[in-house]
């Protein structure tokens, strides 16, 4: 006996569902594709960035150092990453509970798949804040949290959360002052020479100005001051000075202190007792 032939109607649908079924199966192998080239693209940031550094360039901009900071991007994945946008928020827990430093990019950004880009982030640490007087002094691993917003194939949003590490390096790493011994003078002074050691670890930053130092007695009366001229890039340091001081100035157990201003910068540097 013959079987009655199918419908146009029912062969449609059985159509239309072996297209669903495909459409399915193709829409499941997109997304997985999307999430391993998003998953791709943050493993690969969290892998070069284990010790960023800034770029060359850095400048004293009043009491913040403003750097540029570079985040390489490799998009290893298959499609085009539209509208990239970077958000990186610097921390140290140990030198301060709030950030550091929080930055984002000027503008987003694409990347064709299988590309790659670096992106600058304009950054700055303001030395005025509670981390500044470590800052100052101090090189630092600074921990990070960078947040990568952009959109894959122009139609799936993307959102990555990425640590990261970045080395700091101090404009007046190891800052000491060396005292020499007092020589009286014939005019009912003493001369007292000085020697200011630090060291630029701030990659491109010129440091140019004065530092004022000055030596306080314990009781509060300021001994004599002096200013040093400063004029240096990258590296170490050692400024000297005579200073002139009444001969009732006590300097055992006295304070100096030094306030650097030049370039747009000016902040007091933390002070130092003296034996």
């Amino acid at each position: 006996m013959l079987q009655p032939k199918p419908s146009a109607l029912y062969r449609l649908a059985q159509v239309l569902r072996v297209l669903a079924i495909l459409a399915l199966v193709f829409l499941v192998l997109f997304l997985a594709t999307v999430a391993y080239s998003a998953v791709e693209m943050g493993e690969g940031i969290a892998r070069q960035s284990g010790s960023l550094q800034h770029s060359d360039t850095a400048s004293l901009v009043g009491t913040a150092v403003v750097v540029n900071v570079t985040f390489p991007i490799r998009n290893d994945g298959y499609y085009n990453v539209r509208g990239l946008t970077l958000v990186a928020i610097f921390s140290n827990d140990t030198i301060q509970s709030a950030p550091i430093a929080v930055t984002e990019t000027a503008a987003p950004v694409s990347i064709p798949g299988h590309g790659s880009s670096t992106i600058s982030l304009l950054t700055e640490f303001d030395l005025a804040n509670p981390a500044g007087p470590f800052l100052l002094l101090n090189d630092a691993n600074i921990n990070g949290t960078l947040f990568l917003n952009a959109s894959y194939a122009a139609v799936i949003p993307v959102n990555l959360e990425v640590g990261f590490h970045y080395h700091w390096g101090a404009p007046f790493a190891n800052l000491t002052y060396d005292v020499g011994t007092p020589t009286p003078e014939s005019n009912g002074t003493i001369a007292v020479p000085v020697t200011v050691h630090f060291e630029n670890h701030t990659p491109g930053l010129s440091v140019v100005g004065m530092l004022n130092v000055v030596v306080t007695q314990s009781n509060g009366t300021a001994c004599t001051r002096q200013s040093f001229p400063v004029h240096t890039t990258e590296g170490p340091v050692t400024l000297t000075q005579t200073f002139y001081a009444p001969e009732t100035c006590q300097l055992s157990g006295a304070t100096i202190a030094s306030t650097f201003v030049g370039s747009g910068f000016d902040i007091s540097l933390p002070t130092e007792t003296l034996p």
